[in-house]
């Protein structure tokens, strides 16, 4: 497991404006006025592998132009920044990139210094970069954290400061197809700049924005259902389907080793994941007969959905779709630690695992889970939105969606505070990372 960080108080950066004062929510440090709930997408490159993820706490706005109002934004980008710190959260995803829309003025914000300059991207959005401030976005480029202007106009492509910046983040929304179609080829022509589609919603859409010539991508769109194409259930997935079901009914140990022993492929990876660093055994479980001793039918059939994304027909979503939805099931039973009884806490990870089964299998949900036997809780969350797990996941789920009210709105209902929801956040995504396929 991650070592133990620091807190905040000793972690936070000389100069920091950060309040030290509990605000009326009781959020320590944090006035209610501020508090942000963070949110997250995944960044894949063209062959769906995830390169790193946006990290936000407020939809990206302009500053407006009342008094305190730019020092206002500042103080949000800090707490999103040193959050960032305080988690460990960018030891835990090695290489991967993390990118987060900042004030220009947070250029100058010391608490920058804390943040390793080959993993973060700092995003400033185009219509706040005016002349005076395109200066200050030059020189911190040339010895600090690599910069990625957001929806610039086309006239931007001319201006000399361009060079100094490393990506470029068009939401593919905000442009009709003929500026769009311009204002890549213009930026295509800018040195090592490296293009970034935001807002892609369906698989053609991501094709369309590969084919301009982007280089990275965010949205939704690899874990919609893919028109045109089969199902993905071949006899592999089957076969864990099958085990998955004796597992529910608690099978005899014996008998459930001797089946997992015609599959030698299905238990060196299940035996890997339980051996992976996300659990911390001090010694090696070598059998699947110790495994089941040593965890239980529950956990063990938990593990093993996580192997239907690792069989099956060749599938390049299939890795993101994982870690995406290892991502959600930790983050639900984290926040479902201190609200529900064990065996449910169990079953709301389970719900978060197969919430992305619907894409997987290429399969509407109904259809996805028809083969597993799960319990009235779990198919009620995961098809209708309702029963005692619905909320954990659709909090979960606003969390990937940039709606600041959406999210506040479902943790309100489960009573949880902008810290634990973050807190949880964050470590499900470190625990994630820590789990090997």
């Amino acid at each position: 497991m991650p070592p133990q960080q620091p807190s905040p108080a000793e972690r936070r950066p000389a100069g920091s404006t950060q309040p030290q004062t509990a605000g009326p929510a009781g959020e320590e440090g944090i006035p209610a006025h501020l508090q942000r709930f963070l949110i997250r997408q995944p960044i894949l490159d063209a062959q769906y592998r995830v390169v790193g993820h946006e990290l936000a706490l407020r939809e990206r706005v302009p500053v407006p132009v009342v008094p305190g109002a730019q020092s206002l934004q500042q103080m949000r980008d800090e707490m999103l920044l040193t959050s960032v710190i305080d988690l460990a959260y960018l030891q835990a995803l090695g290489k991967r990139l993390t990118f987060t829309a900042v004030a220009t003025d947070t250029l100058l914000n010391p608490v920058l210094n804390e943040l390793p300059k080959d993993r973060v991207v700092l995003c400033l959005a185009a219509t706040e970069l005016a002349a005076a401030t395109a200066g200050v976005a030059e020189a911190h480029a040339r010895g600090s954290h690599s910069l990625a202007l957001d929806d610039p106009a086309p006239d931007v492509v001319q201006a000399p400061w361009l060079a100094h910046f490393r990506y470029a983040r068009l939401d593919l929304s905000r442009y009709d197809v003929p500026t769009l179609i311009g204002l890549v080829q213009g930026l295509r022509r800018v040195p090592k700049l490296r293009l970034v589609a935001r807002n892609v919603q369906t698989e053609e859409a991501f094709a369309a924005a590969r084919k301009l010539g982007f280089d990275l991508f965010q949205g939704h769109f690899f874990t919609r259902l893919q028109a045109g194409y089969r199902h993905r259930i071949d006899s592999s997935r089957q076969r864990i389907l099958e085990l998955l079901n004796l597992i529910m009914t608690q099978a005899d140990a014996g008998a459930l080793e001797a089946r997992f022993k015609a599959d030698a492929g299905l238990t060196y990876k299940l035996l890997r994941l339980i051996n992976s660093s996300a659990f911390g055994l001090r010694d090696p479980v070598k059998s699947i007969g110790q495994a089941l001793m040593l965890l239980g039918y529950q956990p063990l059939y938990r593990w093993l959905t996580l192997l239907l994304f690792t069989q099956g027909p060749a599938d390049p979503r299939a890795q993101p779709l994982l870690r995406q939805a290892l991502v959600r099931a930790r983050f639900a039973e984290t926040l479902g630690a201190s609200r529900l009884a064990l065996a449910q806490q169990g079953e709301v990870f389970l719900v978060g695992i197969l919430s992305t089964l619907d894409a997987l299998f290429n399969l509407p949900m109904m259809q996805a889970l028809s083969q597993l036997r799960l319990s009235d809780a779990v198919m009620a969350a995961l098809t209708r939105r309702e029963g005692p797990y619905a909320p954990y996941l659709e909090l979960v789920l606003a969390c990937e969606q940039f709606d600041q009210e959406r999210v506040a709105h479902d943790a309100a209902l489960l009573g949880a505070s902008a810290g634990e929801v973050n807190l949880a956040h964050v470590k499900a995504m470190i625990w994630a990372e820590q789990l090997e396929f």
